[in-house]
């Protein structure tokens, strides 16, 4: 059995997504029935020193867009240059999700397979001089250090603030909430 580039990546990047919406209509549906602000739970953090909800919503789909390798890859920063307005709402959140599933539902397999040997260098800033800087010998360890931790640390991070807000999710919302499956 082969296992594509396109499998590991772009596959899991879309049910990681749904998965990760699905939260976020029980989160926001929670705030509704709990007669709490929605802002409650976007602006949440885990603690003082992390980033709210939102950023780590965004963070969750930049990686996912920055980890398919395909001829016109390129790094997304998660941190908002400045003058760029960020998504912060319920409904802001939600359209980015969509707009990144049909980027990523685009993708063929043919896209992608085959780029995981290139190198790539990125700022995490964006741009060359902003933020730190990162070498990757291959499109493989830059998916396996970085953009594939990330995905998971900022989804998993969004699902924790839900929870210890007081959110009714469970491990099954995490793993096939959106899916069905």
């Amino acid at each position: 059995m082969t296992i594509s580039l396109y499998d590991i990546t772009i596959a899991v990047y879309i049910r990681g997504l749904k998965n990760l919406y699905a939260c976020l209509e029980k989160s926001e549906k929670w705030c509704t029935t709990n007669s709490r602000p929605l802002t409650e739970l976007t602006e949440a953090r885990l603690a003082p020193d992390m980033h709210p909800l939102h950023f780590q919503v965004r963070t969750c789909t930049n990686m996912a867009r920055s980890g398919t390798l395909n001829s016109s890859w390129r790094y997304v920063p998660s941190t908002p240059r400045p003058g760029e307005t960020t998504d912060t709402t319920y409904e802001e959140l939600r359209e980015r999700i969509r707009k990144t599933l049909e980027f990523l539902e685009g993708i063929k397999k043919e896209d992608v397979d085959g780029n995981e040997v290139e190198p790539r260098d990125i700022w995490t800033g964006g741009e060359e001089g902003n933020g730190m800087f990162f070498h990757f010998d291959t499109g493989m360890d830059f998916l396996n250090k970085f953009i594939i931790p990330n995905f998971w640390f900022h989804s998993t991070t969004t699902y924790n603030i839900c929870r210890m807000q007081g959110v009714d999710l469970g491990k099954a919302d995490f793993l096939v909430g959106g899916t069905g499956r």
